[in-house]
């Protein structure tokens, strides 16, 4: 007792001088670069009606702050991102040495590696900024994601509810702050059912699990829905969900097989008219260069200049000459002309678009933990086989220390093995939890837009987090081998 007082009064210096330096590292980039406006931003700032609710309400109670204190909304948006990432990146850090024995170095690790991926974008990446002092929903989502992550990880391990409703809170925010972030729910689904259905075989509790996940999927519909009837008066959802895909599938189209497939002689025209301006400009996959890196490279220079350059103009302009809507109405056609031709274009050649979307969903992977170049991907995929590798050798050090445990009489060696295959399990838990978030993003990032390094960045702190987590027991392990063999040999 005596010694967890002990240890708990030299825990908690440590811990401030942690919590104080990651705060700080975050509020240099705001401090020092100011809040930083992307091509996105104004969209947020003026509650566009393409936007997800969460963060253009962030910036609206901003700026009932700043009114309130004679201060700048932006500065007051990207110092609460900031404390937020600094908060965040403390509290993973704090996480991990708990379960991992009290580890200091794995959990100043943890800390480097969040701060190394805010330093790769303000220094090393095009975009010259860090995410947390750009008026952009990644300046929230993030730190959110980590959350997230975390209490799904907690939840898993422990089993107490207050973990499990940490982890609904964080995705019915996440998919309220970006559409993009509808992949925790699958991410959830499939840990769920990995854990309770194919480990435990708790069939009741995974149903109740799946009940959860679907309310908040239902929650976060009602909230935009919501949110879009206080500012706009309107019971609807945003707008601008069915071009993404559409994108996609116009980038892979050949207009003289897929004009045949539209019974709307409407759409039909509309199509003709994107396709032909988009031929113009040499956007579609015919013009890319052999090689995945090509072709998701020109994907994703023609994905913006189809979407914004010429979908919007063509139908837009279409409903501005035949009609006159109000903004709801004019978003609620203009989505119900965009979904129509995406489910007309699904039937087009399989081939063009499985290719794109196989080449995409690649670079995704890639961009989550390195850059796509072709000397990165090679690291990236060396990465990933490292990390598998690891698993692989850590489950069967799991199963030989199981079956030692059954054979061994002596209570203290079979207490040290137990604790071992627990720091395993913890760490394979982790891995798993990160790289499953990983794979289902670049699945849905690659089906429905381009593959940028924005979307895809979300768990690449963590996927090294987690790998130090392996290596640590991977020591470990080849510690208590040599251990072993050097007691052999004495006796």
């Amino acid at each position: 007792m005596q010694e967890d007082r002990k240890r708990h009064k030299k825990t908690k210096p440590w811990e401030y001088v942690i919590l104080c330096a990651c705060v700080v590292f975050y509020l240099l980039f705001p401090l020092t670069d100011g809040p930083v406006w992307c091509v996105d931003s104004g969209g947020y700032v003026s509650m566009h009606i393409t936007r997800e609710p969460l963060y253009p309400s962030f910036l609206a109670l901003c700026r009932v702050i700043a009114k309130v204190l004679g201060a700048d909304a932006l500065m007051i948006a990207v110092l609460i991102q900031s404390l937020l990432a600094g908060f965040v990146t403390w509290f993973a850090g704090y996480v991990i040495r708990s379960v991992k024995r009290g580890s200091r170095i794995l959990q100043l690790m943890t800390v480097l590696f969040q701060f190394a991926v805010t330093l790769l974008c303000r220094f090393a990446a095009n975009r010259g900024s860090a995410y947390t002092d750009s008026i952009l929903t990644e300046g929230l989502g993030m730190p959110l994601f980590a959350l997230f992550v975390i209490y799904l990880f907690l939840y898993i391990r422990t089993g107490h509810g207050r973990y499990l409703c940490m982890t609904l809170g964080f995705s019915f925010l996440l998919i309220s702050l970006r559409k993009q972030m509808m992949i925790t729910l699958l991410v959830m689904g499939i840990v769920f059912a990995w854990y309770m259905l194919v480990r435990e075989k708790r069939v009741r509790k995974f149903l109740c699990l799946a009940v959860m996940v679907a309310g908040v999927f239902l929650a976060g519909k009602l909230f935009d829905r919501t949110y879009q009837y206080a500012v706009r008066g309107v019971w609807m959802e945003h707008s601008g969900n069915s071009m993404g895909l559409l994108c996609t599938l116009l980038y892979s189209s050949d207009v003289e097989k897929d004009q045949t497939l539209f019974e709307d002689e409407t759409v039909k025209v509309l199509y003709s008219e994107i396709m032909s301006r988009a031929d113009e400009q040499q956007l579609l996959y015919g013009y890319a260069e052999p090689g995945w890196l090509s072709v998701s490279s020109h994907y994703a220079d023609s994905y913006d200049a189809i979407g914004y350059g010429i979908i919007n103009p063509v139908v837009e302009g279409y409903l501005s000459e035949h009609f006159c809507y109000s903004e709801p109405e004019m978003a609620m056609k203009y989505d119900e002309i965009c979904g129509e031709m995406s489910r007309t274009l699904m039937k087009q050649s399989a081939m063009p678009i499985l290719r794109v979307y196989v080449y995409n969903m690649f670079k995704g992977l890639v961009n989550s933990i390195a850059q796509a170049n072709w000397l990165l991907s090679i690291y990236a995929v060396a990465a990933y086989l490292v990390a598998g590798a690891a698993a692989v050798y850590l489950i069967g050090r799991k199963k030989e220390l199981k079956r030692r445990i059954e054979a061994n009489a002596q209570t203290e060696a079979v207490q040290r093995d137990r604790e071992l295959i627990e720091q395993i399990d913890c760490s394979l838990c982790f891995m798993f939890i990160v790289v499953i978030g990983i794979i289902v993003n670049a699945l849905v990032v690659g089906l429905v837009i381009f593959a940028q390094p924005r979307y895809m960045i979300y768990g690449l702190g963590l996927f090294y987090t987690a790998g130090s987590m392996m290596g640590y027991d991977i020591i470990n392990c080849r510690k208590k081998y040599w251990k072993g063999k050097e007691q052999a040999g004495d006796t």
